[in-house]
């Protein structure tokens, strides 16, 4: 299972699930913050304690300092992420991408029918900033706030192909996920289909990430680099998704024009 962003944050610092890195007290706190999800809202103390690792006292202290701070809040069943942590969310420049993307989203989300995501590049993920679900078919495992890795989906793929050779490098030396039996982990083949989508300005994934779903995504690119990406999610025994290029395209660039009269693109293209 991919690790968490507490997980690769201590990864990254080189340190292990059982390291103490300091000041610890803060890493403790988003170890307990990272158990919680959109399939797991509510957590009870045993269950946090489980998930995070951390031992009882220690959690227990932990979640009584979150709780003042109103990081989290008390629920009739256990515990749940506090509101002030929704007003902290609203602040990224991410945030404001996906209110400029989301007016065009919406025009294509209306022409196609079709599940629609917006994501930026992370770490060798995809995270998705923006879901438009299909009435007829939506298989997507995407959420909203989630990741997927960027070498299994479309639009992690339209970005990769338009990232700098180092960053490209790094996503291809770690250990890539088979999340299905359709999965690139070739690094070599990979980057052939990265060359063909630099070619084509699209990008394709058929049950990559998850049986019987296929995608097409474009990149919105700054400069020739990707600030994020678009794409449009449909049943796998439907077609190829070439018809939907052209909208893709269009969508991406208008969003890029919409970025251009804001600080948003700017900040996610410098990672300020």
């Amino acid at each position: 299972m991919d690790m968490d962003m507490t997980d690769r944050a201590a990864a990254k610092a080189g340190l292990g699930s059982g390291a103490e890195p300091a000041p610890s007290v803060l890493w403790k706190a988003f170890r307990v913050l990272g158990v919680f999800s959109h399939s797991r809202r509510v957590l009870t103390l045993a269950q946090i304690v489980r998930r995070s690792g951390l031992p009882k006292s220690t959690a227990h202290r932990v979640l009584t300092m979150l709780l003042e701070v109103g990081a989290v809040e008390q629920h009739s069943d256990g515990y749940r992420m506090g509101l002030r942590m929704f007003s902290f969310g609203t602040l990224p420049p991410e945030v404001a991408l996906r209110d400029a993307a989301l007016v065009h989203l919406e025009e294509l989300h209306r022409v196609t029918g079709q599940t629609l995501h917006l994501a930026i590049l992370r770490d060798g993920d995809a995270v998705y900033l923006e879901k438009l679900r299909s009435r007829r078919h939506d298989r997507s495992p995407a959420l909203v706030g989630g990741r997927l890795p960027a070498h299994c989906t479309a639009i992690g793929k339209a970005m990769l192909a338009y990232s700098t050779e180092h960053s490209v490098a790094e996503v291809l030396a770690a250990p890539l996920e088979r999340r299905t039996t359709h999965s690139l982990t070739s690094p070599a083949l990979i980057r052939r289909h990265l060359t063909a989508i630099r070619t084509d300005g699209y990008a394709v994934d058929r049950e990559e990430a998850v049986e019987g779903m296929a995608c097409v995504a474009v990149p919105v690119l700054s400069g020739g680099r990707p600030l994020a990406a678009v794409s449009v999610g449909f049943a796998a025994a439907a077609g190829s998704g070439a018809v939907l290029v052209d909208p893709l395209r269009r969508t991406a660039a208008a969003i890029s024009r919409s970025l251009l009269t804001g600080s948003a693109g700017r900040l996610i293209a410098t990672g300020g």
